[in-house]
């Protein structure tokens, strides 16, 4: 621990054991970096501080005081425990360590995370996570927490976020539903069609989606909405309309056939998946860890868009 990264009183403690470790103001100062006199004057220093005089000096030899005796033993545990912190952090700064906690929304956190953890603990063994599952808005700052996975937009300004994937979300119906009703073939047709509305969206009766010519929006209706995706995709298999399926939650069923893509062309406008946390500075090894271990398990194209692409009709 070198002198100028610490404070006076330290300083003076440094200083002062060292003294009595070898039982030589000389030595002392050889080991600390000082001249004899400099040590000299520490050591006075910090008996003027104390009022009590801790070392017996002579020409010849240095010896403790009865006080001295007391004082090093007691701040000898001090200088340990200063010691083993430092360590400590310093181990913290190579191996993430400590509780993790991180929110993620409902259906994204128990497919896509949770199934990861094992094998993030296990890289990295001194690491806990508290994961809370919520599909509200969670204030990371107020709430005390680390990290957020967010799908879709970042409203939050006094957050950083680093994007993870991209977010596919499609049009998909049962293969009931077509059979009853057919396939629209232009975006403009949805309207004649029973659509499930997402009332997540800040105007769920506008869909705004991507195709060949560019961005457009189209009005939809329907007898069915809700707030859940997953109540929207059960709903959607039993029936009842065109609705947005999401390929991260929708493609084993999108693989089984238990739904199919609508109008190929389109998608909803473009959406991604983001690690969402409170600062870039000082940002912890154990944040840092995790932010970087989804960015390895979450890459372009994720691993649910490559389950469907080329291997379901319209992907």
């Amino acid at each position: 621990m070198s002198l100028g990264e610490v404070s006076t009183e330290t300083q003076e403690l440094l200083v002062f054991h060292a003294v009595v470790r070898h039982m030589s103001a000389a030595k002392a100062a050889r080991e600390m970096g000082l001249t004899p006199s400099g040590v000299s004057r520490v050591v006075s220093r910090l008996e003027e501080r104390l009022g009590v005089r801790l070392l017996q000096r002579t020409t010849r030899k240095v010896s403790l005081t009865e006080e001295g005796a007391v004082f090093h033993a007691r701040t000898m545990q001090i200088l340990n425990d200063l010691a083993d912190a430092e360590a400590e952090m310093r181990r913290s700064a190579v191996q993430p360590r400590g509780n993790l906690r991180i929110t993620a929304p409902v259906v994204f956190g128990r497919l896509h995370l949770s199934p990861l953890l094992s094998k993030l603990l296990e890289r990295h063994p001194e690491l806990g996570v508290d994961l809370q599952l919520v599909d509200r808005f969670v204030d990371l700052i107020d709430e005390g927490l680390d990290l957020a996975i967010r799908v879709g937009t970042l409203p939050d300004s006094r957050l950083i976020a680093r994007r993870l994937c991209a977010n596919r979300r499609v049009l998909v119906a049962s293969p009931a539903y077509v059979a009853r009703r057919g396939f629209p073939t232009l975006p403009e047709e949805l309207s004649e069609h029973e659509c499930l509305l997402f009332t997540g969206f800040s105007r769920p009766r506008e869909w705004r989606l991507v195709g060949p010519d560019g961005p457009l929006s189209v009005t939809v209706s329907g007898r069915v909405s809700t707030n859940n995706v997953d109540a929207r995709c059960d709903a959607a298999f039993s029936g009842p309309g065109v609705t947005m399926g999401a390929t991260l939650q929708a493609w084993p069923y999108l693989r089984s056939g238990e739904l199919v893509r609508v109008l190929p062309d389109y998608e909803f406008a473009h959406s991604a998946i983001f690690a969402v946390f409170p600062s870039a500075r000082q940002l912890s090894t154990k944040v840092r860890a995790m932010v970087d271990f989804l960015g390895q398990e979450w890459t372009d194209p994720p691993r649910w868009d490559l389950e469907l692409n080329g291997k379901v009709p319209g992907f």
